[in-house]
């Protein structure tokens, strides 16, 4: 520490309301306020009721507030943080746990406790997590539960990208493992992973997508499924792979591959029918998702009921 002030020594080695100044790798400056100091070996420091101020980029800020601190070496900037540890940075991004090991000057901050984060109108929830502010990556594992407005998310690990600024811009949220992602219109759900951006999203391993269109109900399951978005909303779906489509639990449509645009479904590869009248087998068949007529092309035959 290269700068210290107190107002008051207490008893040996111990100091009360004190700053100190320091400096990261890249020469930034380190604020340190805190209510006491303890020097446990040769410049070695816990410090109580920490207020730390760093940079986390060269435009922006971040203040973690902790009840207890200790500092791993007189040189290092790594840190153990206990009690009420909070991360706030400049842009207004809350991260709140009871335990956090911080490197200031690789910007990365870890823990296996439960940890929440907030702003605005986001909050996530998990018991392990790794913040990496230099590369605007939040890693959360155990319970991951989550919500984006109004939208929910749970997955078994979630990887959070920013864009710009850190709590700014959100660029991605990638769901690992058995993960869903809710919103007034769709519900998808994965069981390997799943990607979603305020125009996209992509789902992987037994995919099962629930949504409503044109007051119809739709339920399309398949290896693979990506969406186009606008405003949250769906404006486009492709699907590949083990396809099977069932349309307000009275047909069922079964493919290879389909893709939904300008209010038609269509469905290739295999292509079979099933409804009330019995199975249709068929090259191709389009879904008019307005009146929930089907278009058949190419038809092999038709199996009837008994």
């Amino acid at each position: 520490m290269l700068e210290r002030s107190s107002n008051e020594i207490s008893e040996k080695n111990e100091f009360k309301d004190v700053v100190y100044t320091s400096f990261d790798k890249d020469s930034n400056e380190i604020i340190l306020e805190s209510s006491k100091v303890r020097e446990t070996s040769d410049k070695v420091f816990d410090f109580s009721n920490l207020v730390t101020t760093f940079n986390i980029s060269p435009d922006e800020t971040a203040t973690i507030f902790a009840d207890d601190t200790h500092f791993v070496s007189k040189d290092s900037k790594q840190c153990e943080m206990n009690g009420n540890v909070r991360l706030l940075t400049e842009e207004g991004l809350l991260l709140e746990t009871e335990q956090s090991f911080i490197d200031m000057d690789k910007k990365i901050a870890h823990g296996d406790t439960e940890i929440l984060i907030t702003q605005d109108d986001t909050k996530f929830f998990a018991k392990k997590y790794k913040f990496d502010m230099g590369n605007k990556v939040v890693t959360l594992t155990k319970d991951v539960k989550g919500n984006l407005a109004n939208d929910l998310i749970i997955a078994d690990k979630l990887v959070i990208d920013f864009d710009k600024a850190i709590g700014k811009d959100f660029k991605k949220v990638h769901a690992f493992g058995n993960s869903s992602y809710k919103t007034v219109q769709y519900n998808i759900r994965s069981s390997r992973d799943m990607i979603y951006t305020d125009q996209y999203a992509e789902a992987n391993g037994n995919v099962d997508l629930d949504f409503k269109k044109n007051k119809h109900n739709y339920r399309v399951k398949s290896d693979h499924i990506t969406m186009d978005l606008k405003e949250n909303v769906i404006e486009k779906v492709v699907a590949k792979g083990n396809l099977r489509i069932k349309v307000d639990d009275a047909t069922s449509i079964q493919g290879s591959y389909g893709i939904l645009e300008n209010d038609l479904l269509t469905i290739t590869g295999n292509t079979v029918i099933f409804n009330e009248k019995g199975k249709i087998l068929c090259k191709k068949a389009i879904l008019n998702m307005k009146t929930n007529d089907i278009r058949v092309y190419e038809s092999k035959g038709v199996i009837k009921k008994n």
